[in-house]
């Protein structure tokens, strides 16, 4: 995860332990996208429990990293003010050089 967001220049890491919400975020996100088929593929399909958990174990290695990310964003969002005033003035000094080059040329 950076540091910093690039365009607004947002601390990622405010404090130590900043993220420990997110677990809990991650906690429900995880159960519903990984419960949900078991249930289904057992009551619905008459899948046996050891398949359908072979099968919600394989897709929560490949979900591991993206449901990890998703409930760190979801608990920024959730904690931390959005400020466009940074990017407001990005964007006003990116303009202003690009109208510079263009006059120069």
């Amino acid at each position: 995860m950076n540091k910093y967001c690039s365009v607004c220049n947002q601390n990622f890491e405010p404090e130590p332990g900043f993220y420990i919400g997110a677990m809990f975020i991650s906690y429900g996100l995880s159960t519903f996208m990984l419960l949900t088929p078991a249930l289904v593929l057992v009551f619905g399909f008459g899948w046996n429990a050891n398949s359908a958990m072979l099968l919600v174990l394989a897709i929560a290695v490949i979900t591991y990293f993206k449901t990890l990310r998703l409930s760190r964003s979801i608990w920024i969002h959730i904690n931390v003010k959005y400020d466009n005033s940074y990017r407001e003035l990005k964007e006003k000094l990116l303009n202003k050089k690009i109208k510079e080059q263009i006059n120069i040329k």
